[in-house]
């Protein structure tokens, strides 16, 4: 009798959190204007990501991604991604690189900004997103959406699967995981650890773990809280930075 009040009040519990007459693409606006809403249209912040400087600028449609290191010669790197393209500049001057490295660097710069703004991404039109099963994760309610995307505008990546898990009640993007398929594949788990507004929009640190290859993406946070994933690194982006 234990176990059947226990297995009905826990399907309560996630009937309640798991209402039908929400789309994901509305769970993800909710969770969107939860982290920034309109703030991200203007967005114009700089931070510091490992041993590289990045400046992110967006206003309407315009975009403009930037990461600034030096090499090990001590010459000025200044990697640009645009709406116009790739460019990557050392000491000022642009230089001509092969289609290869040029779609190499620009998928560098474009991942480390795309996550930085995620759920915001999660609007592009070459997103598929679907509802899952509601969970329960250290004991709170979360909506679970699951993204896929298209072949078209999906970019390099389409292929990848997010899984996004949304607090049910201020819509706080606090895990999502991913599986990926370049460089031999595996899976990852982003537990937020910090949160920071900057120019009116929400920026996280994470706990990065990583799974087996092939772990399915809904089993995560079971396994997160049984401690069975390995923690592989911090995500820890510094603001309040001078640029190189």
């Amino acid at each position: 009798m234990k176990n059947f009040l226990g297995i009905t009040l826990f399907s309560i519990i996630i009937s309640a959190c798991n209402p039908a007459d929400k789309s994901p693409e509305q769970h993800i606006q909710n969770a969107v204007e939860q982290h920034g809403g309109d703030a991200y249209a203007t967005v114009d912040v700089d931070f510091q990501f490992r041993d590289k400087f990045y400046s992110l600028n967006r206003l309407g449609e315009q975009f403009k991604y930037e990461r600034i290191f030096e090499d090990s010669l001590g010459n000025r790197i200044n990697d640009i991604l645009d709406n116009d393209g790739f460019k990557r500049l050392i000491g000022g001057e642009k230089v001509e690189l092969s289609p290869k490295d040029s779609a190499a660097y620009a998928n560098s710069v474009n991942s480390v900004h795309y996550f930085a703004l995620l759920p915001y991404n999660l609007q592009d039109e070459a997103v598929i997103a679907h509802n899952k099963e509601d969970v329960l994760i250290q004991g709170q309610p979360y909506k679970t959406i699951e993204v896929k995307f298209k072949q078209e505008g999906g970019g390099t990546d389409y292929e990848d699967v997010f899984m996004f898990w949304f607090n049910a009640e201020t819509y706080d993007m606090d895990y999502f995981a991913y599986s990926y398929q370049t460089e031999g594949g595996g899976v990852r788990f982003r537990e937020s650890i910090n949160k920071e507004q900057v120019d009116g929009v929400i920026f996280q640190d994470y706990n990065n773990f990583k799974a087996k290859k092939g772990t399915e993406l809904a089993n995560l946070p079971v396994m997160f809280e049984n401690g069975e994933l390995e923690l592989l690194s911090k995500i820890i982006l510094e603001f309040d930075v001078e640029a190189l």
